[in-house]
């Protein structure tokens, strides 16, 4: 056996690959494109190394395609009969573990496996960046940064994982509205691991919560910091084009979608759901996205049945209304629904309670039925992030919400509303700002707002 950059040992008989090993880990956790061809790499050069099959399964699963957990099932195998051929370490063992766990679809334990080989190797950062990755997809924000406070501090500065920690630490304090802690953390992962985008992104997500668009958008605006980055670059661009949004260009913000997502975007959730986002937000704007929608709805209409994400099912939903196809959407809303009483996993069960809910409002808007819009949605606002996705991304559901309030006549609700949004984003929120002087301007029945609301009106929209 030989050590990886950690000190832990990997069940590998030669240096070249311990090498190889060790440079895939590093395109993992900083999310480098080459990461697919990387692990491929390694197993043509030791195809009995179980740990590289358990991985590469993890990995497949991660995507939240139904059609590659057949794939996944063979990487398990493998990894099975490599670990019957060669001796392997508890550590890596416990990675074989938490692959059989989430194809059983049980993701919560597959997290807990992980998390427990952190118990003795709180450096293993492969182990902290895939439980983070399950935790953040099952919007347990708690346990998430839980589990970062304890393994973060074992980091010396000069690790060389140390910038990738504090980039997990601080979308784990983002996602917990600790802004302050974050964006230190976050800036301290990219000063120690420039190639580190997640800590990249997470402060873009703080400057994103606390109103700061001009910041925002110098921070993205040198797209070399992520040259080498997989499709996550799509979703920092969609980071880049709701700061243009903050700021009011429009224009900048669609020439962004057209120019960069639309162009990159696949068939993977993540990047249906970042398209479909902007573009309603776009449209809650007033800003006319043409057909920009069909190309979309296309990719979220194969992606449909997978059933894998409630996530990725209510970004679907929404791809499809935006299109038009409301009979799909309400197909799809029907078996989210049916999901959170049917035979599925834990998980499942839970997340499709309230994303079952999160579809329905999004039909009901769409139908012009704005009253029943606001229940569904405000039914299911004290549950959201049990859908998984950050507080950003779920944001839209909010501003959905409100709309509908709007629409409905609520003025006073959507007001209120309205206000705590301003006060959380340090009154800098053009949704809450254009919205709240609408309010004013429009309404008599509403009378005079509360102080906060007046004063923050008077705001110059930025």
């Amino acid at each position: 056996m030989y050590n990886d950059l950690s000190g832990n040992a990997v069940s590998v008989t030669r240096d070249e690959v311990r090498e190889a090993w060790n440079e895939t880990v590093e395109a993992i956790v900083s999310h480098d494109a080459s990461a697919a061809e990387r692990i491929a790499r390694v197993l043509v050069l030791d195809p009995e190394f179980a740990l590289a099959h358990a991985v590469n399964g993890l990995l497949l699963l991660s995507l939240a395609r139904a059609d590659l957990v057949p794939a996944a099932v063979v990487c398990m195998d493998e990894a099975w009969r490599a670990q019957s051929e060669r001796s392997i370490s508890a550590r890596e063992n416990l990675y074989l573990q938490a692959l059989e766990q989430w194809i059983l679809d049980a993701p919560r334990r597959s997290a807990a496996i992980l998390e427990q080989i952190l118990t003795d190797c709180p450096c293993d950062m492969l182990a902290i960046k895939l439980a983070h990755t399950l935790r953040f997809a099952l919007g347990d924000q708690a346990q998430m940064l839980l589990v970062l406070n304890k393994v973060v501090p074992a980091f010396g500065r000069h690790h060389p994982y140390a910038g990738y920690a504090q980039g997990c630490l601080a979308f784990a304090l983002e996602e917990r509205h600790l802004y302050a802690e974050a964006e230190c953390a976050g800036r301290l992962a990219v000063d120690l691991a420039p190639r580190d985008v997640w800590g990249r992104h997470a402060v873009a997500h703080v400057l994103e919560m606390t109103g700061r668009a001009e910041e925002g958008m110098a921070w993205l605006a040198d797209r070399r910091n992520w040259a080498h980055a997989n499709n996550f670059s799509l979703h920092l661009t969609w980071h880049h084009a709701l700061f243009n949004m903050e700021a009011g260009q429009f224009a900048e913000a669609t020439a962004l979608y057209d120019e960069s997502m639309a162009t990159d975007c696949s068939d993977d959730y993540r990047d249906i759901a970042s398209c479909a986002s902007l573009l309603a937000r776009l449209e809650y704007e007033g800003i006319d996205v043409g057909s920009r929608w069909e190309d979309i709805a296309n990719r979220a209409e194969r992606r449909a049945n997978d059933g894998r994400l409630v996530f990725a099912d209510v970004h679907y939903v929404l791809a499809l209304l935006g299109a038009g196809r409301v009979k799909s959407a309400d197909e799809l809303a029907r078996r989210v629904v049916d999901d959170s009483f049917a035979n599925s996993s834990d998980e499942r069960r839970v997340a499709a309670r309230c994303g079952g809910t999160v579809a329905c409002g999004l039909l009901s808007f769409q139908n012009g039925d704005y009253v029943a819009a606001a229940k569904w949605l405000s039914a299911a606002r004290s549950t959201m992030s049990d859908i998984g996705g950050s507080n950003a991304q779920r944001d839209l559901f909010e501003q959905v919400y409100i709309e509908s309030l709007i629409r409905s006549g609520d003025d006073e609700q959507a007001a209120t509303l309205l206000s705590h949004r301003l006060a959380a984003r340090m009154g800098k929120n053009r949704f809450a700002l254009t919205r709240l002087n609408q309010l004013q301007q429009s309404s008599v029945r509403l009378g005079a707002l509360s102080t906060l609301t007046a004063a923050s009106t008077k705001s110059t929209l930025h």
